[in-house]
Order: C-alpha cells, then structure tokens, then sequence
C-alpha cells in the first residue's frame, strides 16, 4: 500500500464524515458476489469499517484488513459486537498470511489507487479459492471532482489553500475501472461483470470540511478547523449541498464468475 498516512485526527474525520454504504447497495453487492452465506470474505483497506460491519451481516467471516492501526481502533470502538474480525495488514501481506488463504472474495472499495494491484491480483490468483471473486466498489466520486456549482468552488479553495491542483479520481472514473478490469483479466479473472446503484444525498458544511480532512495527511490538517470552516463557508455557501452519488461495483471472477 502506498504511503498515505490515515492516522490521528486524519482517521478521526474519516470515521465521522466518510460516506458509508446505504443497505440496498450492501444487497447489491452480495447479489452480484453470488457466494453463500458460508464465504469467506476479506474487505482489504478496510479503514474504519464502513463496508465491513454490513458484510458481516451477510457472510459467516468477515475479516477487514488496514495498514492503519487508528483505523482499526476506530472500526472496533464504532462497532464493538459486529461479527468481524479486524487484521493489521495491507496488501503486501494478502499472499504470505496463513489465515487468508482460501478465500472466496476480497472486496475493494476507496483503497483501490493506493494498492499495487497487479501484484495484489496475481497473489489472489494463486490464494483464493477457486470460486474466488475481486470486487471493486467506487463509492461515488470525490466531493471536490463532481460538475456542480458547490463542488467547483470547493475544487478551487482547495486548490488554492493547498496550492497545488486536486485532480485526482482515486479510481473512480471510467478510464480506472476500465484498468482495474482489464489489470484483473490479466491476473486470471476475466468474467467480470459491474453494476451500479444510484440515490441522492446532501451534505451539511461541517460534513464536507470533514470529508476533505478525511483525504489530507497530518501535515496537511488546518491548523484551526473553524477558520478552514469559515473560508469554506465564504467560498460555498451556507448549504446544504445535495449530490447525486453513483456507486458501480465491479465484480470479477474465475470461469464460474459473478452474476448480475
């Protein structure tokens, strides 16, 4: 995994203001999964557990791995009796870890640009079980990215508090995904299949100055989160600010691959 430090008040933001995954979306994916109750699944970057915790709901093991101990402590204290197990690794560890082997499906969500995939999906290949499965969830694109009024004037406070552009996709646009597929195909995966699910939400000011701590680095962290909340509210607007939010979930397998 790449070095990009979620920790401190940086996981903090995250487990407060990240967006998680409404429940027929969870349905979505287990459907497209099409694995029985009795799977193993590991949910790899798991960070604080916002895609974990429903899993486990739905499977009989349910591991979710970070590389981020403040992640972790936080995915346990936010669900103390949820039905997972929680694993200090990153995906350099998938292939030489005993008790992830076999697996049944690795669900990806918003760590897939931080991973070495290509090496991540060979491992895979050669560790899970043959009704293996790779899921791939891109949980709508990132709040300063998105063709509204509210979200291009947060692009450009960002990009000028930060001095520096902020254009990345973190794997969400359609050229990634086209990668990640074709990335999969080549590891010996090859029957994929994506569907999506689309739903409406809005945003308050205080969840939008979090979602952006949530993605900075430590260092990067303003120093007073009223004054960051007030050149935010100069530059958007009061709110709140509604978002048409897409999650596609890319699914792929062996021979015997997922389903729509």
């Amino acid at each position: 995994m790449r070095d990009v430090t979620f920790s401190g008040a940086v996981a903090t933001a995250y487990a407060a203001h990240r967006r998680g995954y409404p429940e027929p979306v969870v349905d979505l994916l287990v459907k497209t999964l099409g694995l029985p109750r009795s799977a193993s699944v590991l949910d790899l970057g798991c960070g604080t557990g916002q895609l974990t915790v429903p899993l486990a709901r739905h499977f009989s093991r349910v591991v979710g791995a970070d590389p981020s101990a403040d992640m972790l402590a936080l995915a346990r204290s936010g669900s103390p009796d949820a039905p997972a197990a929680w694993l200090l690794a990153g995906d350099a560890d998938v292939a030489r870890l005993p008790l992830l082997a076999g697996l049944d499906a690795v669900t990806i969500a918003q760590a897939i640009h931080l991973l070495d995939r290509p090496l991540l999906f060979r491992s895979l290949a050669t560790s899970m079980s043959p009704r293996g499965r790779i899921a791939i969830i891109a949980n709508g694109s990132p709040l300063w990215l998105r063709e509204l009024d509210w979200s291009r004037a947060l692009r450009a406070y960002l990009e000028e508090w930060l001095g520096a552009p902020v254009s990345s996709s973190c794997g969400t646009d359609a050229a990634s995904r086209a990668g990640f597929r074709a990335e999969l195909a080549a590891a010996g995966f090859p029957a994929a299949v994506e569907v999506s699910y689309d739903y409406t939400e809005s945003h308050s000011l205080g969840r939008i100055a979090g979602n952006v701590c949530s993605a900075l680095s430590p260092a990067q962290l303003p120093s007073s989160s009223s004054s960051f909340e007030d050149g935010l509210r100069a530059a958007l607007g009061p709110g709140p600010f509604a978002e048409d939010v897409r999650v596609s979930i890319l699914v792929a397998g062996r021979g015997d691959g997922p389903r729509r």
